[in-house]
């Protein structure tokens, strides 16, 4: 009995110990499952915390960029060498006034920055939690000030050279420091992302080419009054530094801009601004007076709806942009790295093709000599900027001049015939070969007009597709998939008119940006040819006064006479890309932003 009390008394012992240990390994079991739901749950609400920071990048690339855009253009001094910062003569700008003048800069842009981001709760791959983002230019952001244990640089001057004299396109690059704070919540769990760096912009004279459309009156040169109509659709800035006229609905997908002068001059308004637009049966209605705003006035009248569609907004207290007084710049840049022909030219055509396994751009000349008689000159450049002309006595290419080719044809006298490849088929345009390389940069300058008189087109095309409205009025905007092309054409007249030649081809294709600074851009003979179906413009027009393509039936929207319009607006213009010594404004603008990081903490408060 002794011995079986022992063995019940060490059993139970056992029992209790090996229940004790199992409890002791559930408890901590328990506990590995809580802690590594705790690890889990913070590393989650940390990986928010870095998508936030890197969703703001992206916007800093977009959305931030287009606001410093609009702060730099009013901000930047026009007038001085430096577009921030007095003078020193040293080929820098003064650092005290430079770093007074960005964060002037800094301030305005907080307050833009501000209205895009407070309200911003980003949530990276649609995960659960949420995010808050804050981005200090200034010592305040959101109504939040720095985060403790952060310090804002100085902004200051980066790299560039001064402008000197009438269209410098010298380069500008500043430094805006920045703080970006990244909040993540996810359940109880906080964590935090703070990073900071340098928000580096360079900026230099805006180029003509990036208007969809400009025009300094907005008139026929007859002074007949034009109308934005359902069928005007322009995918990228349109500016005006007349007033502009509207009926029913036209649609605009980029920015819209007017001076609001009554009376614009060569240089400057020769009349009174009155800042509005004209309605079709309400006439002249001033900004203030806009229903139910400024920003998207509409009023319904007996004649319909008026109600233009801005999508990217619309100032009608714009500046007033001055077009170029003289092709200078251009004419010099021919002369030096171009081709110079100081009489008219008869025809310039434009085609690609390949030699010896290397790409060239062609571009045949046909001009007069002094006695009068034709001359054909052949030149071909490589995409290095190399250039050759054709000998044909003795069948070769010879280096042209000191061969290199800056992009620059000057023909003083005007342009009879400028074109790309015929095509095969007379009414299909898809039949003519590419007039550029895909490397080709050019631009086709004269004192006197030019005429169009084939399809002129890219090799590379940005954009596949115009906008256009579906069958219920909604607008299906540009296809442009393809915006790392690098072929340009720019055709520029000083003084007179670029002409789409009355005997071009039906549905020509122009891929280029077309100026007149003093003319317009319009159809020879628009109002008696017969209907050739429609202008397919892949770029932007900059002319003096609106120019007309063909006439229609205001019944049925038919072509009458002329052309239609099927105006893409070619995107790379916003981004920076231009023309060769394209003519520039006298406003500068932001070509490109990059930042960087100094570095990245991470739950610092």
């Amino acid at each position: 009995m002794k011995r079986q009390g022992i063995a019940l008394i060490t059993a139970l012992i056992a029992i209790l110990l090996v229940a004790g240990i199992g409890a002791l390994i559930v408890t901590r079991t328990l506990a590995e499952i809580r802690h590594s739901r705790d690890d889990y749950s913070i590393v989650r609400a940390l990986m928010l915390a870095r998508g936030g920071a890197n969703a703001t990048g992206a916007l800093m690339t977009s959305a931030v960029r287009a606001q410093l855009k609009k702060v730099v253009e009013a901000r930047a001094d026009t007038s001085s060498p430096w577009a921030f910062g007095d003078d020193t003569g040293k080929g820098y700008p003064d650092p005290v006034s430079t770093s007074r003048e960005l964060l002037q800069v800094a301030s305005d842009l907080q307050t833009r920055v501000d209205a895009l981001l407070c309200s911003f709760t980003p949530k990276p791959d649609k995960a659960p939690g949420s995010v808050s983002v804050r981005l200090y230019f200034t010592r305040t952001a959101c109504g939040n000030s720095l985060p403790s244990g952060t310090e804002l640089g100085t902004p200051r001057f980066v790299a560039g050279t001064p402008r000197l004299g009438a269209g410098a396109t010298s380069s500008q690059t500043y430094a805006l420091p920045f703080i970006l704070v990244s909040e993540a919540r996810l359940g109880p769990y906080k964590r935090n992302v703070v990073l900071q760096g340098e928000y580096r912009f360079s900026l230099g004279r805006s180029s003509f080419a990036r208007y969809a459309l400009f025009t300094n009156v907005h008139t026929l040169p007859s002074g007949s009054n034009v109308w934005f109509t359902d069928r005007t659709l322009f995918d990228g800035p349109v500016h005006t530094n007349h007033h502009f006229r509207f009926y029913h609905q036209p649609w605009f997908g980029g920015e819209v801009t007017s001076a609001g002068c009554t009376d614009p001059g060569d240089t400057s308004c020769e009349g009174e601004f009155r800042y509005g637009a004209r309605f079709y049966g309400e006439g002249f209605v001033r900004d203030e007076d806009m229903t139910p705003s400024s920003s998207a006035p509409r009023f319904a009248n007996d004649y319909g709806v008026q109600a233009p569609e801005f999508k990217e907004g619309v100032d009608w207290r714009a500046g007033f942009v001055r077009l170029p007084l003289n092709n200078n710049i251009q004419k010099q840049a021919a002369k030096d790295g171009g081709l110079y022909f100081p009489r008219q030219v008869k025809e310039l055509k434009l085609y690609t093709g390949t030699e010896g396994g290397v790409t060239y751009q062609f571009i045949l000349v046909k001009t007069y000599n002094q006695y009068y008689k034709s001359v054909t000159r052949l030149f071909r450049y490589r995409s290095d900027g190399y250039i050759e002309i054709w000998r044909p006595k003795q069948k070769v290419w010879n280096k042209y001049k000191n061969g290199t080719f800056n992009g620059v044809i000057f023909a003083n006298r005007g342009i009879a015939a400028l074109h790309g490849p015929s095509r095969t088929d007379p009414d299909d345009p898809d039949t003519a070969d590419p007039a550029l390389a895909p490397f080709a940069q050019i631009t086709i300058a004269s004192t006197h007009s030019i005429r169009i008189t084939g399809d002129l087109k890219y090799s590379d095309r940005p954009c596949s597709k115009p906008p256009e409205r579906d069958e219920n009025g909604n607008v299906v905007p540009a296809v442009c998939n393809n915006l790392n092309a690098k072929n340009v054409l720019g055709v520029y007249s000083q003084e007179g008119d670029v002409l789409i030649g009355e005997n071009a081809p039906r549905d020509i294709n122009i891929d280029a940006v077309l100026m007149s600074a003093r003319g317009v851009v319009q159809v020879e003979g628009y109002n008696y040819i017969q209907p050739k179906g429609s202008v397919y413009l892949t770029g932007g027009i900059i002319e003096y006064f609106y120019g007309a393509f063909g006439t229609f039936n205001a019944s049925t929207g038919q072509n009458v006479s002329g052309y239609g319009r099927r105006f893409t607006y070619d995107r790379r213009m916003q981004r920076g890309l231009a023309p060769p010594y394209f003519p520039t404004t006298e406003l500068d603008e932001v070509r490109s932003v990059t930042f960087f990081s100094y570095g990245q903490r991470e739950q610092v408060y």
